[in-house]
């Protein structure tokens, strides 16, 4: 069984993280976000993956060692230029053509599909797309999907106004396709998916689905969202590689916590982190590997990625902090998002 990740867009709204690296490789607690999407597919018996990819192509070769390394077989669908959501599928042909549907997903998307039961009802409907929903309470920013008694989709809603809002069900970003449904895209122009041919296949009468998810789903397409994607995995509301833990401190054996140091809520840390005396840590902290946190330091509600450096009498609050940054020492960082390799001189006071 054959599955397709969309990965080839900027993600500006991760910005600063997306400048040096694809979101596919950020981090949820400590393991590429990748590592999820695959972990997904692999227990649901898809055994080949095609990787859409436009910006940051190059790094993609690290994220086809991950798949290896799981068991998958991976294939690389780069996009020369911007061909959207259902360009790039068009461009990922030569792949995907064969007798059996396959998957697509949208590479923004952290859930706990039952990809088989999906599988199932696309079969059984005798559809030609399935499209996997879920509902939502506040809809007004997404679009909608309409279905009848039978599941049927009936009509699309791009941006609805509050008006328009007849249903609470939205695209989950997650596709069951018959393989002629290529033929409906045009080749080597950008062409949106939702937005041109899914419309486009339904005006024409073609049978397509909705089938509802009622697990866990996060569009994982904003910093909130984000940092939202570690905590919810820390808290048990999604189990994918990571399972919940009672313990508050969960570290390797190679990593260092003076005995001084005081947890209240869950810390979780990589491999080679070093925590000096009398430092702090509320609610929800993840720190990266090779980091080094000084004396006196308080972290509360925060992720710290790799290789950085957080000097004394420091405080971090609700913030993402990214790699190779270096914060000297009695620094105070509310909400904010800290890009790759930035330096924050002693007593800077950063807030958003």
């Amino acid at each position: 069984m054959k599955a397709l990740l969309l990965l080839g867009g900027f993600g500006t709204r991760m910005r600063p993280f997306t400048i040096t690296k694809p979101k596919a490789l950020l981090p949820l607690i400590n393991i590429p976000f990748i590592t999820y999407q695959f972990e997904l597919l692999r227990i649901n018996g898809i055994d080949e993956v095609i990787l859409s990819v436009g910006y940051k192509g190059e790094e993609f070769k690290e994220i086809m060692k991950i798949g290896k390394k799981m068991g998958l077989k991976t294939y690389i669908s780069y996009e020369k230029k911007v061909l959207g959501t259902a360009g790039g599928i068009k461009n990922a042909e030569k792949f995907l053509k064969g007798k059996e549907p396959f998957f697509i997903f949208n590479g923004d998307i952290l859930a706990n599909f039952n990809l088989e039961k999906i599988l199932n009802f696309h079969r059984e409907k005798n559809a030609y797309i399935t499209i996997c929903m879920v509902k939502v309470n506040d809809p007004s920013s997404y679009g909608l999907i309409v279905t009848d008694d039978e599941m049927k989709i009936t009509k699309f809603i791009e941006k609805p106004k509050q008006e328009d809002i007849i249903t609470d069900t939205i695209n989950a970003g997650v596709y069951v396709f018959q393989p002629e449904v290529l033929d409906e895209i045009p080749k080597g122009i950008e062409v949106s998916v939702e937005k041109e041919i899914f419309p486009s296949i339904l005006e024409k009468g073609k049978d397509m689905y909705g089938y509802i998810h009622y697990g866990y789903w996060l569009d994982v397409g904003t910093i909130e969202k984000y940092k939202k994607a570690n905590f919810d995995l820390i808290d048990g509301k999604i189990e994918l590689l990571y399972k919940k833990t009672d313990v508050n401190i969960e570290k390797p054996i190679n990593s260092f916590i003076d005995d001084n140091v005081s947890v209240d809520g869950k810390l979780i840390i990589d491999e080679n982190v070093s925590i000096l005396e009398n430092s702090s840590f509320k609610g929800k902290v993840i720190i990266g590997k090779n980091s080094f946190i000084n004396k006196n330091v308080i972290i509360e509600n925060s992720i710290i990625m790799e290789d950085v450096i957080v000097g004394e009498n420091s405080f971090i609050k609700d913030s993402i902090i990214g790699n190779s940054v270096i914060i000297k020492n009695n620094c105070e960082i509310y909400n904010s998002s800290i890009g790759d390799k930035s330096f924050i001189t002693q007593f800077s006071k950063i807030s958003q």
